[in-house]
């Protein structure tokens, strides 16, 4: 089962990365049914899969796998928008190798098993546990002062978009959000007892998702209308790979039980990804949009951060 979980979230990794490009291509062709199908599969179909991964495997497995979207698209741009006269790099090469292996060491040593909780489970044992609710506070006051930081202009224009993409991906990292609504659904499906729905949690639970959803969105569009978009993507898949291994240890409890080197090995998978991402987008300093976007680059770059934000939207509410 964890194998297929892997499988699906490489596939909607592929789906992500498909539809972007469509979404690219429709405005460089100007054919409006690669515009449709593009938003189609980034929207509908790419979210769907996504959200079945985890109800096939654990969320601190699943997780790492969001890195592929960046991935195969610095591998497959270069020859598909060959237009837009990208570049495959050392950079790029050596950063694919490091999330590669980073992805595969999080894969072997996690050790952990698909548990499907029911709404007491969750109730009791995890989500209103001492650590859960310092967990809670504590992603709850960076975000406060992150926001607080950017309103008040305290930051830097590095740091402004790092700051964005941050508070973006981790308030899109809380997948044990929707990894607990699908256990419920599943264990609701399996017994036939429909006692769960006649309590709020599930209705927490979607609220929640919604609500990180759209606000973390509203992060990110603020930053890709600011920042380009490799930057900003790459801040954002950074935050919400290490908010997502972080609640799917602390929160969900996914690791319990593990020994300490397995636990040390995972987490160096999840530094290797991270250090694969920041070697890909190494020009931290071109981050900035300078100028105005000709008409079609403007139409592209809203259509594309529209559907990232829809597709992320979608994942969370599921």
């Amino acid at each position: 089962m964890i194998i297929i979980g892997v499988l699906l979230a490489v596939l909607a990794s592929a789906i992500g990365t498909t539809s972007k490009q469509l979404i690219a291509a429709s405005a460089h062709y100007q054919t409006p049914w690669m515009l449709l199908l593009g938003i189609s599969m980034n929207i509908l179909l790419g979210p769907l899969v996504d959200t079945s991964a985890y109800a096939f495997a654990p969320q601190v497995i699943v997780a790492p796998f969001a890195c592929l979207d960046i991935i195969f698209n610095a591998i497959t741009a270069p020859y598909t928008l060959w237009w837009q006269q990208e570049r495959l790099t050392r950079a790029h090469i050596y950063g694919t190798a490091l999330v590669t292996v980073g992805a595969v060491f999080t894969s072997v040593f996690s050790q952990a098993d698909n548990v499907i909780y029911n709404v007491y489970e969750l109730e009791a044992q995890l989500f209103f546990r001492p650590t859960s609710l310092v967990y809670f506070a504590v992603e709850l006051c960076a975000i406060f002062f992150l926001n607080t930081a950017l309103r008040k202009k305290w930051l830097t224009e590095t740091f402004r978009g790092i700051a964005l993409g941050a508070v973006a991906g981790t308030l899109l990292g809380n997948v044990f959000l929707v990894k607990g609504l699908i256990g419920i659904i599943q264990t609701t499906s399996t017994t036939g007892n429909y006692e769960a729905w006649l309590r709020p949690t599930p209705y927490l639970l979607a609220a929640c998702a919604a609500g990180c959803a759209t606000v973390g969105n509203s992060f990110m569009m603020k930053g890709l209308g600011e920042y380009k978009g490799v930057f900003m993507v790459t801040i954002f898949e950074g935050a919400h790979i290490s908010a997502a291994c972080l609640s799917g240890c602390i929160v969900m409890e996914e690791m319990a039980g593990a020994p300490w080197w397995r636990y040390v090995m995972y987490w160096s998978g999840v530094v290797l990804i991270l250090c694969g991402l920041m070697l890909i987008n190494q020009k931290s300093a071109d981050s900035k949009i300078e100028g105005k976007l000709d008409k079609a680059q403007s139409i592209q770059s809203v259509a594309t951060s529209r559907c990232e934000c829809g597709s992320e939207s979608l994942h969370a509410f599921v």
